[in-house]
């Protein structure tokens, strides 16, 4: 491994940058090229916790890989929990630390936070990456809030999880558009829809939210002082809507199945005709299993369904700190979004947000070769929401158990 450039000299060079063309004059290209050449021949160190033994996988084999080709750069995983991470990052913070063992730490649902708080995080750099500019944009709720606090560009987006509706073809054909839509069909089918209890199940979670969702301004209560009441009065009108859906549903909406699980296994048996996942490639993989009804398919709501972020960020104390934002960047690249999004490497979806990204980038996408019964990554693109705080979540399952489990 090559010697590190100096540390002032690094943070000369992390001024600003852009992705326009490397033999450009401009002084922020040059500042990118320069970041490229210093990470060239050096490794970055990924601490990585994950439910998804896939996403291991894709990071120690595809995208290592890309970054050794493109960059010159090795990537090394180091496999233990976040609380352990944050733990010992605190403790070398207290302890004065200055070389730490880990570059870049991976957040696959909460922790940013805490770590944000605990000043373990080197920042702000997201805001240099030439690919958050040109794929996210610097004003995306996605990018500039996470878990009710102002990220400050100590985070990167890199992969997200949506609400997909799976149903059966031979029950219902046409597919909703919107909230309203999806009612007809519960009022249409009357009986045989229903979601498991939120406060149990992420997908019954994230059905709640979708509904919610659909009306709600979001940037009011994203970031700094959360208003409670006045995020109380905002999410009526989604109440109002899964009040009205509640005499459509299964039971009457008197009870909610308790998992995924229970709710799945009536569908497959036909008690139901819609069921739940947050894996795109779930419904094709249950049917290459002979386990679904063969008219079983998938579709997401065009104006908008839960969506649930994926990121990173960079260790205060990290020794390769140009190492880790051109990892960062190449992991937004269309190349491995589009490679990380294919079921066959790991199935996470795409961060883009449709207004930002050019066609260009989204090429790679459709060449991903998918069955039938799975949702392109385009729609899942189209039909992202930002992703509601704990503290958004909290009030929102309160009153939906005064409200909608208890009854007003």
């Amino acid at each position: 491994m090559k010697k590190l450039l100096p540390l002032m000299l690094i943070f000369t060079l992390l001024l600003t940058a852009c992705g326009l063309d490397p033999k450009s004059n401009d002084p922020e290209v040059k500042n990118w090229e320069l970041i490229k050449q210093s990470a060239e021949n050096t490794e970055v160190i990924m601490a990585v916790d994950h439910s998804n033994g896939e996403a291991i996988e894709w990071l120690r084999g595809t995208f290592s890989e890309y970054l050794k080709s493109e960059y010159q750069v090795t990537l090394k995983l180091v496999e233990q929990s976040l609380t352990k991470t944050v733990a010992e990052l605190t403790d070398e913070k207290r302890r004065e630390v200055t070389n730490g063992q880990v570059d870049i730490i991976l957040i696959e649902n909460y922790g940013f936070k805490e770590a944000y708080e605990n000043g373990i995080l080197y920042g702000p750099f997201a805001d240099k990456l030439p690919n958050i500019k040109s794929t996210i944009g610097l004003n995306a709720l996605s990018y500039v809030a996470k878990e009710g606090i102002d990220t400050g560009h100590y985070w990167v987006p890199y992969g997200r999880k949506q609400l997909t509706f799976i149903y059966n073809q031979d029950v219902f054909y046409e597919t909703p558009e919107n909230i309203e839509g999806l009612k007809l069909i519960m009022e249409e089918n009357k009986g045989t829809i229903t979601y498991p209890d939120p406060r149990k199940s992420e997908e019954g979670l994230a059905f709640v939210l979708s509904i919610i969702g659909e009306s709600l301004d979001f940037e009011p209560y994203l970031s700094g002082n959360f208003n409670q009441a006045a995020f109380l009065t905002a999410i009526q009108p989604g109440m109002d809507q899964l009040m009205a859906m509640k005499p459509m549903l299964k039971d009457s909406g008197m009870v909610y199945p308790a998992s995924l699980q229970a709710l799945d296994d009536l569908f497959i048996n036909g008690g139901l005709s819609v069921s739940y996942t947050m894996d795109m490639n779930y419904v094709t993989d249950k049917l290459r299993e002979y386990e679904y009804p063969e008219g079983a398919s998938t579709f997401v709501i065009p104006s908008g369904v839960a969506t649930f972020y994926e990121g990173a960020v960079i260790a205060y104390n990290s020794v390769n700190k140009s190492g880790a934002m051109v990892v960062l960047n190449a992991l937004l690249s269309p190349e491995m979004q589009a490679s990380k999004c294919d079921p066959k490497g790991w199935g996470s979806l795409p961060v883009y947000e449709m207004d930002i990204v050019t066609e260009e980038a989204l090429t790679p996408f459709k060449s991903i070769k998918l069955k039938g019964t799975t949702v392109k990554a385009l729609e899942y693109i189209e039909a992202a929401k930002p992703e509601f705080s704990p503290q958004m979540i909290a009030v929102i399952l309160a009153e939906w158990e005064r409200r909608i489990s208890a009854g007003e």
